[in-house]
């Protein structure tokens, strides 16, 4: 994250976002599938390195329909109409986004490995006094009885394995756009670490 300085002085966090071209792989239609939805490739490879690292049926996708290799495909559902502004073959680019633009940013949250329920449910922990011994301190309280019901319920929030979670945060607002580095700024945090990849998309509320 850094900082950036709205025009009334104001200083405001933001997080770059660099949004490389997709390209438009292909379409999903109602008739032939049963929804309408875009299909863009991102990350292109190199022709000389693609046979090597990537599948034969995911290399036969693209020189089926004569396009470079690309690393992902992922669908976005659209409308029938914003279908057809979005031709095979093309590219779609950070220009598709403008300041003020509210989005939503969809990422894999970084990990925290194993977390006890202090840090990982933010649970208050025990007494800290004299009384009580130090061991306990970030434990946490009863999980249950040996009456009825006599077992632990599931979902019952215990120590476990932390992050590394699909998450979303929405209604974020783009701060900026800056087309000739393909720059997004983007206000507050998203999910992810340095250089993990985040899907950015128009706000759905």
């Amino acid at each position: 994250m850094t900082t950036v300085f709205a025009e009334d002085g104001t200083s405001v966090p933001v997080t770059v976002v660099e949004v490389t071209p997709n390209l438009v792989h292909g379409h999903r239609t109602a008739e032939r599938d049963g929804y309408t939805a875009l299909q863009l490739a991102h990350g292109e490879l190199d022709e000389k390195n693609a046979e090597r690292r990537e599948t034969k049926p995911h290399l036969g996708q693209f020189k089926k329909k004569s396009q470079k290799p690309h690393k992902r495909i992922r669908e976005f559902r659209v409308s029938e109409k914003e279908l057809g502004d979005f031709a095979i073959g093309s590219q779609v680019t950070v220009a598709l986004f403008k300041k003020g633009d509210k989005v939503d940013v969809t990422g894999t949250s970084r990990g925290f490995g194993f977390a006890g329920v202090v840090k990982r449910h933010h649970m208050k922990g025990q007494a800290r006094n004299a009384a009580s011994a130090h061991e306990v301190h970030r434990h946490m309280g009863a999980v249950g009885m040996r009456k009825t019901p006599g077992r632990v319920f599931k979902g019952k929030r215990m120590p476990g394995h932390m992050g590394v979670e699909k998450k979303t945060v929405q209604n974020l607002s783009v701060v900026d756009v800056i087309p000739e580095s393909n720059l997004l700024l983007i206000s507050g945090s998203v999910p992810g670490y340095d250089k993990s990849l985040v899907v950015v998309r128009p706000a759905v509320k």
